[in-house]
């Protein structure tokens, strides 16, 4: 399960799985990386929010922040990524451990609030755009 949080709440969750033909990002190294753009016609509201270009020009910052993963050097080879990331016997590491695949129950309840009260545009059900349901949209309950 790959978890982003803010504050340490959960903003989005991606789950492996893998076992049913859904590619999970494991086997390479993995960035951050943001941009602002124009999507007033599509991730506002179905075009109802058009952006309030009066207010430009926009930046975006970060204060305090902090990437808590393996870290990788640049280049390298998937193989070698898998190799120094990847829990041996005698070393785990944090995100192997069985309590990470899944969310806590206050982290699933964190979850549901923040789509409830901040998420403006959801690719998943944005038929629209998507006709067909993407694999990783289909929602899995265990």
């Amino acid at each position: 399960m790959c978890r982003f949080l803010v504050d340490e709440t959960p903003i989005r969750v991606h789950t492996n799985l893998e076992h049913k033909g859904i590619p999970f990002p494991k086997d390479q190294a993995m960035g951050v990386y943001s941009s602002i753009w124009n999507a007033d016609d599509w991730a506002t509201q179905g075009g109802r929010v058009k952006t309030d270009w009066t207010h430009a020009p926009f930046i975006a910052t970060y204060k305090d922040f902090e990437i808590n993963a393996c870290e990788v050097a640049v280049p390298v080879t998937s193989t070698e990524n898998a190799k120094k990331c990847a829990s041996s016997e005698d070393k785990k590491y944090w995100w192997d451990e069985p309590m990470l695949n899944e969310l806590t129950i206050h982290q699933s309840h964190q979850l549901i609030w923040v789509r409830a009260n901040h998420m403006v545009y959801d690719y998943c059900a944005d038929t629209a755009r998507f006709p067909a349901i993407p694999l990783e949209c289909v929602r899995h309950h265990h």
